[in-house]
C-alpha cells in the first residue's frame, strides 16, 4: 500500500523512487531459502539433478540454463507449499532437422517438457531432528518424452558456526539412471554466495537423440561443481561438468505478495485528495428537499470511477449501488463509496447498504448496521476487526432488501447535471492500454496483443503482434454491445506451409489460413443481455460474431451456492464457422452445450477446481478438467485436460493412443504493476495450436469469470474488507 496522510493529499514519488521501491519490495519479499535454487530442468535442485527442496509458497521463477548441447528457457511455480511444477523449452544444439521433408528451415531440434515435484515428508517431521525432507517427481512425463525421468530425493541440512551444508541423495530411472546426489555449502560470512557439488546420473543417450548432436559420447555418472550468487530475486550459477562450462540464471517473483508496486498515486476521494472533511452534513429533510447533497455525492462517486450509480435514503438507511472497472478489489470501491457517503448522507443515518454490480447485475451487498463504527474506523479510532463485526456481507437481492435499496433519489435532471460538471467521462491509461469511458460505463480501449505457438515444422517460434481496438456500449436495461478490431503489425504465422492433417472438423487447426487472409479484421461484435432473475442466479443471452473463427447465438445461466463453495453454469451456443477474411461464413456449423461445476477447494488457499462436460466445437463429447490457484497478488495459474470421443491422431497422437487437449494458463492483474488501482487483467494460454479435439468457443461474457473477477473472490476472502479504507497496515496477512 502507498503511504496515506489523513486529511491531506498523498505524497508523490519520482520514477526512480518507484523503481527502487519495487526492487526493494520484491527482493525483501522473495526471501528464498539458500538451498532453493533451480536446476537446469527448472525444478529446484543442484546443477542438473533435482533435490527434495521446495521454494517459498507462491514463488514463480523464470530462468535460462545452458550446458551444451542443451539450452533451455524455463518457468517454475510453487503452486502449493508441497507441490512444484515447471515447464521448459529445450534446444538440442547440433541435432539439426533441416534435411527432413517438411522441416526445412526449422534448425536444431526443440522439445517442450513439463515436470513436477511433490513433497512427501518435510524435514524434521513429527518433532524429530533427524528425518530428511523427501520428495518424488517426474520430468517430461507427457508428449515426446525425450527427457523423461522419475525420481525420489532426500535432503538434510547441517548447520555449523561458520555456515551450513545441505546434502542431497536420490535415485532416478529412465533418463536419470541410478543413484545421484550432492551438496550445497553456504557461509555465514557470505550469505549471498554458495557452492554446489553434484554427482550427475544423466543417461545422455536416453531416447537416442544424443548421437545426433555431434558431441563426444558421455558415460552415465560424473562429478561437477558450481558457484552460486543470489541478489534479491536474481540467482546466478556458473559451474563446470563434463569438461565444459554450465550456466543457469533465474528471476523469482513472490506471487503471494499483495502488491509489487505501492499505490502511490491513490489519493483520498475528497477535495484535494483528502481522506476526511469537516463540512456539515444535511438533515433527512434537507436531503430530500435540496438536490445539493445528492448532486455532490453523485459527482464525488463519479470522480472515483464508480458508474451506474443509484442512491436513496429511507428511514435511517442509506443505500447505494454501482459498478466500476476502476478497482481490482470491489471492497476498495465499497470503502471509497462509504467514506464519501458519510460526508453527504443525512446525520440521521444509522445503517448503510452498498451493493456492487457488474453488467447491471447485483453481486454482493456490504451492510453496515452500525454507522458509528464505520465513522470511527475512518477516523482511526476503531480497528478493522471491530469494523468486521459491524458489517454483514451477503449476496445481493436483485429487488433490494430494504426500502432504501428499492428506491432511487437520483432523477434524470440530477444525472445530467452530474455529467455536465464532470465533463461526461474520463480518459485513462495503464502499462498496456489506453482507455476511455462514459458515466454509463460505455468504454473504448486500445491495447497491444501477442499470440504465439511453438514447434511448427516451418519454424520453432511463431508469433503475431498487433493492436486491438475494442469498445463496449451500455445500451441500458442490461443490454450491452461489444466489439473489437484486430490489426496485425508483425507476424510469421502465415508462413506455415503444411496444412493441417487433422481428421476431425478443422475447428481450430486452420489458424494459419485466418492469418494469411487479412491483416486487419473485425474480431468480434456481439449484443448481449444480462439479467438476474433471483439472488445468486444470473443469465446471459448473446448473438453476433463471438470471435475470429465463429459467430452465432447462445445463452448461459449461472447459479452460485449460498456459501460460495460451489457454482454451476450451463452454456448452449448455436455456431457457424466464419470464413478466413472474417467477412462471411464457411459451411461448418454446430451446437455446443457445456455444463460446468466450479468448486473452491477447502484447506488450499485460492484453489478452484472446475469440471466441464458436454458437446465441444468439433461435435466431440467428453469432459474437461481445470485446476487453478489464484495467489494473493491476484496472479492465477492453472491447467486443463480434456478427454472426449474425438479421435485426434495427429502426432504425437496415434490410432492406438489419440491426443487429448491440454494446456496451461496465466491471468495477471495489471494492478500489481501500477501505481494506481485498476481492474484490468491480461491472460496467457499455452497449448498446441493445431488441435481440434476438446475445443470451446470464446464466450462473449462468461458469467462465472465475470462474477469471480468483479467481486466474488474479493468478498469471500477473509473478512471481505481488503483495501477497504486504504489504511496503512490494514492489508497485512
Amino acid at each position: 500500500m502507498g503511504s496515506k496522510v489523513r486529511g491531506a493529499a498523498a505524497p508523490r514519488m519520482c520514477c526512480g523512487c518507484v523503481f527502487k521501491a519495487l526492487v526493494g519490495m520484491v527482493a525483501g519479499a522473495v526471501m528464498l531459502p539458500a538451498w532453493a535454487q533451480p536446476s537446469s530442468m527448472g525444478l529446484t535442485g543442484l546443477m542438473h539433478m533435482p533435490n527434495a527442496r521446495m521454494e517459498a509458497d507462491g514463488t514463480l521463477t523464470a530462468g535460462f540454463s545452458y550446458a551444451r548441447p542443451y539450452s533451455a528457457p524455463y518457468v517454475a511455480a510453487q503452486v502449493l507449499p508441497f507441490l512444484q511444477v515447471a515447464g521448459r523449452y529445450t534446444r538440442i544444439h547440433g541435432y539439426n532437422l533441416d534435411d527432413r521433408p517438411g522441416w526445412e528451415g526449422y534448425g536444431d531440434n526443440k522439445d517442450k517438457a513439463a515436470s513436477f515435484k511433490l513433497r512427501l515428508l518435510p524435514e524434521n517431521a513429527f518433532g524429530t531432528t533427524w528425518l530428511p525432507e523427501i520428495s518424488i517427481g517426474a520430468d517430461d512425463f507427457t508428449g515426446t518424452r525425450l527427457f523423461s525421468s522419475e525420481f525420489i530425493a532426500a535432503n538434510k541440512r547441517f548447520d555449523f558456526n561458520w555456515g551450513y551444508v545441505d546434502g542431497t541423495v536420490g535415485y532416478g530411472r529412465k533418463r536419470i539412471d541410478g543413484l545421484f546426489g550432492g551438496a550445497r555449502l553456504g557461509l555465514k560470512a557470505l550469505p549471498s554466495w554458495s557452492f554446489v557439488a553434484e554427482y550427475d546420473r544423466t543417461d545422455y543417450n536416453y531416447g537416442g537423440h544424443y548421437a545426433e548432436t555431434g558431441e563426444s559420447a558421455r558415460s552415465t555418472g560424473a562429478w561437477g561443481g558450481a558457484l552460486e550468487y543470489r541478489y534479491g530475486p536474481l540467482a546466478f550459477q556458473v559451474g563446470r561438468m563434463h569438461g565444459q562450462n554450465v550456466y543457469n540464471v533465474s528471476l523469482s517473483l513472490p506471487l503471494q505478495q499483495r502488491e509489487f508496486i505501492p499505490k502511490i498515486d491513490e489519493t483520498g476521494p475528497l477535495p484535494g485528495g483528502a481522506w476526511a472533511s469537516t463540512a456539515p452534513r444535511p438533515t433527512a429533510a434537507q436531503w430530500h428537499e435540496r438536490e445539493h447533497w445528492r448532486l455532490g455525492l453523485l459527482q464525488a462517486l463519479h470522480a472515483e470511477g464508480l458508474r451506474n450509480v443509484q442512491m436513496a435514503w429511507r428511514d435511517g438507511t442509506m443505500a447505494l449501488s454501482f459498478s466500476s472497472a476502476r478497482y481490482r478489489y470491489a471492497s476498495r470501491g465499497i470503502g471509497r463509496a462509504a467514506l464519501l457517503a458519510l460526508q453527504y448522507a443525512p446525520v440521521e443515518t444509522e445503517r448503510m447498504e452498498l451493493t456492487w454490480k457488474t453488467q447491471g447485475m447485483a453481486g454482493m451487498t456490504w451492510e453496515f448496521y452500525d454507522v458509528s463504527v464505520l465513522q470511527r474506523y475512518f477516523a482511526g479510532t476503531a480497528s478493522r476487526a471491530q469494523l468486521a463485526h459491524a458489517v454483514t456481507i451477503r449476496y445481493a437481492d436483485p429487488e433490494g432488501r430494504s426500502a432504501a435499496a428499492r428506491a432511487n433519489d437520483i432523477d434524470e435532471t440530477l444525472e445530467d447535471l452530474a455529467r455536465q460538471n464532470a465533463g461526461g467521462g474520463f480518459f485513462g491509461r495503464n502499462v498496456l492500454a489506453l482507455s476511455g469511458s462514459t458515466m454509463g460505463q460505455s468504454s473504448i480501449s486500445l491495447n497491444p496483443y501477442l499470440s504465439t505457438y511453438l514447434n511448427d515444422p516451418s519454424g520453432a517460434f511463431k508469433y503475431d503482434i498487433g493492436l486491438r481496438l475494442g469498445a463496449e456500449l451500455n445500451l441500458s436495461g442490461g443490454w450491452w454491445l461489444k466489439g473489437s478490431v484486430m490489426g496485425s503489425i508483425k507476424e510469421n504465422i502465415s508462413d506455415v506451409s503444411n496444412p493441417s492433417n487433422s481428421l476431425l472438423p478443422h475447428v481450430r487447426s486452420d489458424l494459419a489460413e485466418y492469418r494469411k487472409a487479412a491483416r486487419v479484421k473485425l474480431n468480434d461484435l456481439t449484443v448481449s443481455r444480462y439479467w438476474q432473475p433471483a439472488t445468486r442466479t444470473y443469465v446471459r443471452a448473446s448473438a453476433g460474431l463471438y470471435e475470429e473463427m465463429y459467430g452465432g447465438a447462445g445463452a448461459q445461466i449461472l447459479y452460485l451456492s449460498p456459501g460460495g463453495r460451489f457454482a454451476w453454469d450451463m452454456a448452449v451456443d448455436v455456431l457457424r464457422q466464419r470464413d478466413y477474411k472474417g467477412t462471411g461464413f464457411l459451411d461448418y456449423s454446430t451446437v455446443t452445450a457445456i455444463a460446468s461445476m466450479h468448486y473452491r477447494v477447502p484447506y488450499f488457499e485460492g484453489v478452484t477446481a472446475t469440471v466441464r462436460a458436454g458437446r465441444f466445437l468439433a461435435k466431440d463429447e467428453g469432459v474437461r478438467f481445470e485446476l487453478a490457484r489464484k495467489f494473493r497478488s491476484g496472479v492465477e495459474l492453472g491447467l486443463w485436460y480434456t478427454r472426449t470421443n474425438g479421435n485426434d491422431i495427429t502426432s504425437p497422437g496415434s490410432p492406438s493412443s489419440p491426443y487429448y487437449d491440454k494446456g496451461v494458463f496465466m491471468r495477471i492483474p495489471l494492478s500489481t504493476m501500477t501505481t494506481r488501482d485498476t481492474a484490468s487483467r491480461v491472460s496467457f494460454d499455452l497449448s498446441p495450436w493445431n488441435r481440434d479435439v476438446g475445443q470451446m468457443v470464446t464466450s462473449p461474457g462468461d458469467l462465472y469469470e465475470i462474477m469471480r473477477n468483479s467481486w466474488e473472490d474479493n468478498a469471500l476472502e477473509g473478512d471481505g474488507l481488503r483495501s477497504f479504507g486504504d489504511v496503512i497496515g490494514e492489508d497485512s496477512p
